[in-house]
């Protein structure tokens, strides 16, 4: 599976909620079911984790992904770019579909 980069932009402070359709080579749907999906984000690829996003697949079968963050834990963003990958898995299979970049502006109102 080739990894697709899409990078996110967000306010520091604001909740976010994306959601992503996960497709197979051939353009179906890839079946989630029985996967564990993840998503970290760091300053660099070597650094600790920073903010985490909650994953979930609400239509597995249909290769759903949604991906959600905490207004608090985007707080946690006080740099203006960090980088995040998803990882899904389920035995001994571990797949790295997607990449990129947040990209992140303070808040001017709190």
């Amino acid at each position: 599976m080739e990894t697709a980069k899409y990078n996110l932009s967000i306010q520091s402070g604001e909740s976010v909620n994306r959601q992503f359709k996960l497709l197979t080579l051939n353009g179906l749907p890839y079946d989630l079911t029985g996967f564990t999906i993840q998503s970290f984000v760091k300053a660099d690829y070597t650094s600790s984790t920073v903010a985490t996003f909650g994953c979930t697949s609400p239509d597995p079968t249909n290769g759903l992904i949604n991906i959600a963050m905490t207004s608090q834990s985007s707080a946690l963003l006080t740099g203006s770019c960090y980088f995040y990958d998803l990882r899904i898995t389920s035995g001994s299979t571990a797949l790295y579909p997607l990449e990129g970049k947040v990209v992140v502006s303070p808040s001017i109102t709190k």
